[in-house]
């Protein structure tokens, strides 16, 4: 069972609050009415069931769309500059259509393939964010470029292009437009400009020209003879509608396959009627009944009705003090729960704090069967006896946590200690090269004066149990994320982009 709407289930985070409340202040508990908000919640989640996909034929049309990256396209007479109208109208259009191919191409005198002809709207998206305008040194426009590109890139018969631009700066384009209608190439024009026109930023205020005039980019209507010439359409301004409406009309069938659907069968129609239920009960005689009877029944299997969810908030508390360095008060929140998980997150807190005597007292009162939780807990104990100087006590609690498990910390902190005699102090802070422990869990006092007690090498399992171990990196994933930002543009990329600036007279 999954959930369609996930983000509902945030609310039952009210419930949790109304628990920890009532039980400072000692309240009445009204628990059939918290159990109909508790299934309203998860009804309005929308719980699913998926079935067996299905698969399905598919086709469509390859749309290309090419954007103007040159220097005009930084005007603001298109809010907020011409460039960035082009960016929303650009993710407005492949967010809506989920039939096509799209491809995405960059041209000013020169023309790169940002992405190529796909369906992931995600990576079409992020390759065009991550254009570098500052990276890009031509100024002019060749509209060429991009048609002889966009004719490369589809094999279909009839593709469609569009053009996000300001009309660039040629007085005719009676070549380009016998290009595209030898080449079946059907083109759109989405003028990103005004008549009136616009200054154009620069470092100095305003872009002047060589002599010492402000330049003012307007619209070049000459280029709608592209469109007419091929039998596409000319837009105005940043209206993704009349463009989404122009690749519908001129949908053609460029590419064929299937696809795998998953379908989902709804059970929101569940917890709905259990809310009505308990909604019911809570009016009624039978509810206060029928709660009686389930408090017996728990108490004959031996089950707390309250401590999990009641720990919760101390784990939450716990957790945002401990973020914020507030160790003494974050082991304070933890002193509430009395499971392992809850002692060992006050002893981490307290060895933050530089308590180190009282958390390896805490750690020596854990009991587990876990043997992972067991190593980081052995480790814990053998960094707090490294931090009081006890180095063989330290090496002991390291040898038993690898053997345990193995971890790269452990070992790096137990080869750093071997031969370190007990008279010896390890200074953490003080000395430039640390080889205590790993550089991804280097102290968090070092280089600074040291009020801190505790350093960062240390294995907390507050992430995991609800209040996060603030001492640890995340390393990246070294595959692509786009979710992440990871990919970007490559120094090749800009290389063909801006490969013929050497030749150009004009700035613009």
């Amino acid at each position: 069972m999954s959930f369609l709407s996930p983000l509902w289930l945030l609310a039952l985070s009210s419930i949790l609050l109304y628990f920890w409340i009532a039980r400072i202040r000692g309240w009445h508990l009204q628990g059939w009415l918290l159990a109909t908000v508790f299934f309203l919640i998860l009804a309005l989640g929308r719980p699913v069931m998926s079935e067996k996909p299905v698969t399905v034929e598919e086709s469509g049309s390859d749309v290309i769309l090419a954007v103007d990256v040159s220097y005009s396209m930084r005007a603001s007479d298109i809010a907020p500059t011409r460039l960035d109208a082009a960016k929303q109208l650009l993710s407005k259009i492949i967010r809506s259509d989920s039939r096509d191919r799209f491809g995405v191409i960059a041209h000013t005198t020169s023309a790169i393939i940002l992405s190529p002809l796909t369906k992931d709207r995600e990576l079409l998206e992020h390759l065009f964010a991550s254009l570098d305008k500052s990276q890009i040194i031509t100024k002019g426009t060749e509209v060429m470029s991009a048609l002889e590109l966009s004719r490369k890139m589809s094999h279909a018969q009839r593709p469609l292009v569009i053009l996000f631009t300001d009309g660039g700066d040629e007085l005719s384009y009676e070549k380009e437009a016998a290009y595209a209608e030898e080449n079946g190439l059907k083109v759109c024009i989405v003028m990103l400009a005004s008549s009136q026109g616009s200054t154009l930023p620069s470092d100095s205020g305003s872009l002047k020209d060589e002599n010492g005039h402000i330049v003012v980019s307007s619209r070049n209507d000459a280029i709608n003879s592209i469109a007419e010439q091929s039998g596409g359409r000319v837009i105005d301004g940043a209206d993704a509608a009349s463009v989404i409406a122009w690749i519908e009309r001129e949908r053609g069938e460029d590419f064929a396959g299937e696809s795998t659907v998953t379908r989902y069968r709804e059970l929101f129609y569940f917890p709905l009627v259990l809310a009505l239920i308990t909604f019911i009960l809570a009016y009624t005689t039978a509810g206060e009944k029928l709660a009686k009877v389930l408090i017996l029944f728990l108490a004959m299997i031996g089950i707390s009705a309250n401590g999990g969810v009641v720990d919760y908030p101390y784990m939450a508390a716990g957790k945002y003090d401990y973020e914020r360095g507030n160790y003494e008060r974050s082991a304070q929140w933890y002193s509430e729960i009395h499971a392992p998980q809850g002692t060992f997150n006050r002893a981490n807190a307290l060895y933050k704090a530089g308590k180190y005597q009282e958390a390896l007292g805490l750690y020596r009162t854990i009991r587990t069967n876990d043997s992972r939780f067991k190593s980081k807990v052995f480790y814990n104990i053998g960094n707090a006896h490294i931090r009081l100087s006890e180095f063989e006590n330290g090496r002991q609690a390291l040898l038993k946590s690898l053997t345990l498990q193995y971890s790269r910390e452990a070992d790096q902190n137990l080869r750093a200690i071997t031969g370190v005699q007990e008279q010896k102090t390890l200074n953490l802070r003080k000395e430039k090269n640390d080889k205590f422990s790993s550089d991804e869990n280097k102290p968090t006092g070092e280089g600074k004066k040291g009020k801190e007690g505790g350093g960062s090498n240390m294995q907390s399992d507050i992430a995991s149990s609800g209040a996060g171990d603030a001492g640890k990196k995340a390393q990246a994933d070294p595959r692509f994320s786009t979710s992440q930002g990871k990919a970007s543009l490559s120094s090749r990329q800009y290389e063909l982009i801006n490969q013929r600036s050497v030749h150009e007279t004009k700035p613009w």
